[in-house]
């Protein structure tokens, strides 16, 4: 269908081969088109969130909705400092408030107000992170 409509093949209702339903410059350039088109949409599909490494450490922006943390895991070096941005965007559920036991920090998070917590992980291993009622959860994955 696709060679018929690019003038490529021949079909009983088209016209004499002089007589080209599209012009030369649009057959020709209409694959590319195509082939564009498809780059791009593969191009915009999602990704695993890059490490958190850096010079002066990393910022990681966590989302914290009524279905818990988005993203729920994040990556980081050991050693360098950590910023994790949370921004409670529901009413819904009991994201309300941040704990992250082994580092003994507990923040209260307010409605569509980001909330910066700094800390630095000195050790490899995985750090978990959750809600003031334990029943959401999320986890720093230190390298």
């Amino acid at each position: 269908m696709l060679a018929m409509l690019l003038g490529y093949a021949p079909h009983p209702f088209s016209p004499a081969p002089e007589e080209s339903p599209l012009p030369s410059p649009v057959r020709i350039a209409l694959p590319f088109v195509l082939l564009g088109i498809l780059c791009l949409a593969l191009a915009c599909t999602e990704e695993p969130p890059p490490p958190a490494s850096g010079g002066e450490g990393a910022r990681v922006a966590i989302a914290v909705g009524a279905d818990g943390y988005e993203p729920a895991r994040v990556e980081a070096q050991a050693g360098e400092p950590l910023t994790l941005v949370f921004t409670r965007t529901t009413d819904e559920g009991c994201g309300d408030q941040l704990v992250i036991a082994a580092h003994d920090i507990r923040r209260d998070l307010p409605l569509n107000e980001p909330v910066e917590v700094t800390f630095t992980p000195t050790e490899a291993g995985e750090l978990r992170f959750s809600c003031g009622m334990d029943m959401y959860d999320g986890a720093i994955v230190v390298r």
